[in-house]
């Protein structure tokens, strides 16, 4: 029977709470209403009162009864059972003093209310701390988080056991309350057990009781953590069960214990990369897959830095035709953008303040660029930056002098600058932190060899143009072919411009004695001695793509990677045809028309072309029918300029029409949905 009363203390937790409720609330509405002399609001607090007064005795009742269970601090018990016992007695004291009003009673009535609210808030801290700990409302929980970043080095009981154990079992088992008398604090306590014995050493053929308990059911009364609380994970058990099978050693080292793959696995888990850009990786979104795709379609310009990381490289070497606007393109998820290659490329000062942009850089390459000490100011907000490489750049001492706000900087690479050994040992004396890297060229040579360069004006040409090609470094012989074959040592090798007379297709490689040859650069030019007076699309191109309407297809301008830089126009699951009137009677020959392919983004090449002639615009006859094979699965971005050759023909009116795939083919992500068709110039011959 005294066993059934004590059992019923266990509607203390829900009890307890009514009271603090309802006497705020009761407070409240007595502040309120202090100036107001209405009967129907003495009436609500009144009642108010009685429900506090109740519930409040109700709560001590069952909190008393609660305490016989025993396990808790006796100290904290002691005040917290009184100081509750005082708060009962003060609220019904309330009550009789708020239902029967005496002339004594006015003037004691709030400052009672006042002390009961205080009693209330101490009564609450003392039963908090008896379940939570006495420092559970002012610790900080962020120190006791234990960071692995090496689980090797992790000392197995303080890092990885300890914290599995505050998290799911020391709210129960602490000094303040003392469950089953097992307090699981630190070691001497784990050590020393319950009342039912050792937690960690078990009988023969049986398992130690503190696994014992957390594996039994969910519905046994003896399971551990109770029924309602947070269960511990598969892996935190595989780990318990880990660490008690190696004599639950206190002092080892996770990397001296013998682990299966499967712990292996757990324990790798647990490291924490606190690297600055795993910090930054945790601050920003992933970037839309089609927005990568817009940036690369002339070429992989972005990179992520892993298949499921956010984090972002940008390779722009080599670009001696960069631009503000080559910057501004990245500016939308430049948070996402960690490191920055423009080395060999014409980057400068007028070009530098964009960097701040990227806020987020831990490597910048800038070697062999034409910056100055004006583009440091730039530089030295890049708070995050922890490599910068200035190798062959006219950066000074006085530019030296403003990375002293790169508090995280680590490597500098300086060799070949205008710095002088001085300034540089007293800056390696003063920032002991920053490796600064003194060696000679060729560790900046690339560790593979890039496509050349491919020098001209324009294009397109009338007459003649002149083609130079370029390699950024020395003891690289440079091959091409005119012909559109793939070029390689046996071809003609550059030693000098290249002069162009015809549409020609320009393929040139890079090659070193001992190396790879590098990828083959292709460009295509274009002679263009036939220039339409106007031109007339039969339908319109889509609102997004329209450029300059059909005058998009005869200004001599290449398309770009912008979609919308006016260079292109674009069809949405349909063909076009557009008829060009020429400025007077031409002998025509080849028809060419440039497009471009990007699958991911659901752009095709024509699938085939058309081609009519007419000498009034009115009367045309097709001279020329070709087919272009559909193209098989591929995710590459890429141009080619179609010449159709038709016989030669006089002409006024030349009327072409490209044909469209019109659906996506059915090895594409999504078969059947309309195609887009991209085309950005008609040269006619």
């Amino acid at each position: 029977m005294i066993l059934q009363i004590i059992s019923l203390g266990r509607l203390h937790p829900l009890l307890v709470h009514l009271p603090i409720g309802i006497l705020v609330l009761a407070f409240l509405m007595e502040l309120y209403f202090r100036k107001k002399n209405s009967g129907t609001e003495n009436d609500i607090i009144k009642f108010t009162l009685a429900i506090a007064a109740a519930s409040a005795v109700l709560s001590v009742a069952s909190g008393w009864l609660l305490g016989e269970d025993g396990g808790y601090d006796e100290t904290l018990l002691f005040r917290h059972r009184w100081m509750a016992v005082g708060l009962a007695i003060g609220t019904t004291l309330l009550y009789f003093i708020k239902k029967y009003p005496k002339a004594w009673s006015k003037n004691i009535y709030l400052p009672l209310f006042i002390s009961v609210m205080a009693l209330l808030g101490l009564t609450g801290h003392y039963g908090g701390s008896m379940t939570h700990g006495e420092d559970y409302l002012y610790k900080n929980r962020e120190t006791k988080k234990v960071v692995i970043t090496d689980v090797d080095k992790a000392l197995v009981f303080n890092d990885i056991i300890m914290p599995i154990l505050d998290d799911k079992c020391v709210s129960c088992h602490n000094p303040n309350k003392v469950k089953g008398g097992l307090t699981m604090t630190n070691k001497e306590q784990l050590l020393l057990g319950g009342d039912s014995g050792s937690l960690l050493i078990a009988e023969k053929d049986e398992v130690p009781r503190l696994i014992h308990h957390i594996k039994l059911p969910m519905e046994d009364e003896d399971h551990m953590p109770p029924k309602g609380k947070v269960q511990l994970t598969n892996h935190e058990i595989q780990l318990l069960e880990w660490w008690i099978s190696h004599e639950n050693c206190f002092d080892c080292v996770a990397g001296t214990l013998d682990k299966t793959e499967k712990i292996n696995d757990i324990l790798n888990s647990l490291e924490e990369d606190t690297s600055t850009r795993a910090l930054i990786a945790k601050e920003v979104e992933m970037v839309p897959e089609d927005w990568l795709a817009s940036i690369n379609i002339n070429g992989p310009i972005i990179t992520k830095l892993a298949e499921k990381n956010p984090l972002l490289i940008v390779n722009l070497s080599g670009n001696q035709s960069l631009q503000k606007n080559d910057l501004k393109a990245l500016k939308k998820h430049a948070e996402n953008i960690v490191e920055l290659n423009l080395g060999n490329s014409n980057f400068n000062d007028t070009i530098s303040s964009y960097l701040t942009s990227f806020k987020n850089l831990t490597k910048l390459q800038l070697q062999n660029t034409k910056i100055t000490d004006k583009s440091m100011a730039s530089i030295g907000d890049l708070k995050h930056l922890e490599s910068l490489n200035i190798y062959g750049t006219d950066i000074t001492d006085q530019g030296l002098e403003k990375l002293t706000a790169l508090n995280g900087l680590k490597t500098l690479y300086p060799w070949n600058s205008k710095i002088t050994k001085e300034a540089l040992d007293r800056f390696s004396n003063k920032y002991k932190g920053v490796t600064v890297v003194s060696i000679n060229e060729d560790l900046f040579t690339p560790s593979s060899l890039e496509p050349p360069s491919i020098i001209a004006d324009t294009d397109f040409f009338k007459d003649s143009i002149e083609v130079t090609l370029d390699y950024f470094f020395k003891g690289v012989d440079l091959y091409y072919t005119l012909d559109g074959s793939e070029p390689d040592t046996t071809s003609t090798k550059y030693n000098e411009p290249i002069l162009l007379t015809t549409s020609t297709q320009l393929k040139a490689v890079s090659h070193k004695s001992g190396w790879e040859l590098s990828p083959v650069k292709t460009v295509s030019f274009k002679k263009s001695n036939i220039l339409p007076n106007s031109i007339t699309l039969n339908n319109k191109p889509n609102e997004k793509y329209k450029g300059n309407g059909g005058n998009t297809l005869i200004d001599l301008k290449r398309g770009t990677i912008n979609f919308v830089d006016g260079n292109w126009i674009g069809y949405e699951g349909s063909n076009f045809a557009a008829t060009l009137k020429l400025q007077k009677e031409e002998l025509i020959s080849t028809v060419s028309v440039g497009a471009f392919s990007s699958p991911e983004k659901w752009i095709f090449y024509p699938t085939g072309f058309k081609v009519w002639v007419s000498q009034d615009g009115n009367n045309f006859k097709l001279v020329h029918t070709e087919k272009v094979p559909t193209e098989k699965p591929n995710s590459d971005t890429k141009f080619q300029f179609f010449d159709l050759n038709i016989p030669p023909t006089k002409s006024t009116y030349v009327k072409v029409e490209v044909i469209s795939q019109l659906k996506n083919p059915s090895w594409h992500p999504n078969p059947g949905g309309k195609s887009w068709l991209f085309v950005d110039e008609i040269v006619l011959n």
